[in-house]
């Protein structure tokens, strides 16, 4: 599978190893001052295509075999917002990065893999400098047969923000509709909704990201696969793309279900 150059790369929004946190201080900024989400209303409707984005695509997911399927994840978030004067979820209250996605269900979206393994973790930086007291982005092994000796597939999950619902939100798509209109022909963004989540894309490098949100907090989450050439199906990055994605976006969108209209 083919990754960009460093020249493609510089349009991508904020998904980097080194760079999440930077991106995290980036939305902050971008939504200091703006208020919470909308309020509660008892059993509100899924995220659903909006006026906005009919463009993009529906939430389906490629069939055959192997079966890619979803697993329950046994660690809950449990976010707030403690000053009310201020829409960023402290990052003491973020789930930790290990926890985004559990080897368990790595597994279940890809089956065909031998072993799955958390490789590392990373605290992140402030820009005041102090540092993150959970882990904001891990990186996972993923060995898949056909591998060439040595070499295996990864998987970085990095959390960017966690914040007030509106705001995230608005950051959120200013972000993706600048990668919307720069987009290759192969990237692929989804309608709000899509697998449960409110905002969802995977681009042809294999980077991707996830918004969720309870319709009061919502969290980003950025997924960047790098390898997985040996993926069953007639066409590996379409098995990643098509296939693996939508189940992880699932698994990250059902640990922050729409509560709240």
């Amino acid at each position: 599978m083919e990754t960009r150059d460093k020249g493609t790369e510089g349009h991508m929004h904020m998904a980097r190893t080194a760079g999440a946190l930077v991106a995290a201080a980036a939305v902050t900024s971008a939504i200091a001052g703006c208020g919470g989400g909308s309020g509660a209303t008892a059993s509100p409707p899924p995220w659903s295509a909006s006026a906005g984005n009919t463009s993009y695509l529906a939430g389906t997911t490629i069939g055959g075999s192997p079966t890619r399927s979803t697993a329950a994840n046994p660690t809950a978030w449990n976010l707030s917002l403690p000053d009310k004067q201020n829409p960023n979820v402290p990052t003491n209250l973020w789930p930790d990065a290990q926890n985004i996605l559990t080897q368990a269900q790595l597994k279940a979206a890809v089956p065909e893999a031998t072993t799955v393994k958390l490789q590392s973790c990373t605290k992140g930086t402030s820009s005041s400098g102090a540092t993150t007291s959970k882990n904001q982005s891990c990186t996972w092994t993923v060995s898949l047969p056909g591998d060439s000796a040595g070499l295996s597939s990864s998987i970085q999950v990095s959390i960017v923000a966690f914040g007030a619902d509106g705001p995230m939100t608005s950051a959120w798509n200013a972000a993706e509709s600048s990668l919307y209109q720069d987009r290759q022909s192969t990237d692929r963004f989804y309608q709000e909704g899509a697998f449960g989540a409110k905002g969802s894309y995977i681009l042809a490098n294999h980077q991707s990201a996830v918004l969720v949100s309870d319709g009061n907090l919502a969290g980003w989450i950025d997924l960047n696969f790098t390898g997985f050439y040996s993926l069953s199906g007639s066409n590996a990055s379409t098995s990643l793309m098509q296939g693996v994605f939508p189940v992880l976006a699932k698994d990250i969108a059902d640990q922050l279900p729409r509560k709240y209209a």
